[in-house]
């Protein structure tokens, strides 16, 4: 007999959102990277983001992360008040608004990605332990749970605007 795939959907449903919860509860936790400054999930993620693609303006960032532009802006203000990051308006449109690292921040966003590049060895030596097929999977799952939100969130707001599916 084989697998109760509905059951499965619903274990699967459960344990993804266990996960969120798990992470949401880590989100919460600052970080001190021997700098005296305090940062959270977000305003570490962004730094990354910044430090890794500055050619991104705002906007972009905000659509690489899924998350509104009032979110970013708001980050960004956390992290110009703690003396990591400048805004600068773009040469070609002085509507975009980019972002710059401050030395500080630098300084921060450097030890964060060797922090992150240490937290990542567990799921590494995991990882290893299956086939390339198998990690593929996880992986295109993972890429259509996030499609799956993103038409979740679009058809939610529709409902909420009493635009029933």
């Amino acid at each position: 007999m084989g697998m109760d795939r509905e059951k499965t959907c619903e274990e699967i449903e459960e344990l993804f959102i266990r996960l969120v919860n798990k992470y949401k509860a880590l989100e919460k936790i600052p970080v001190d990277y021997g700098v005296g400054k305090d940062l959270y999930h977000t305003e570490r993620h962004l730094l990354e983001q910044i430090g890794d693609y500055p050619e991104k303006n705002i906007t972009e960032i905000a659509q690489f992360q899924g998350v509104t532009k009032g979110a970013i802006s708001q980050t960004v203000k956390k992290l110009e008040d703690k003396g990591l990051v400048t805004r600068y308006k773009g040469a070609r449109n002085d509507k975009e608004v980019f972002l710059e690292l401050s030395g500080l921040g630098k300084t921060i966003y450097k030890k964060h990605k060797e922090a992150s590049k240490e937290s990542l060895i567990p799921l590494l030596e995991e990882l290893k332990k299956y086939s390339d097929d198998k990690v593929y999977f996880l992986v295109e799952m993972f890429k259509w749970m996030s499609k799956f939100l993103d038409e979740s969130k679009v058809k939610m707001q529709e409902h909420a605007k009493g635009k029933h599916c």
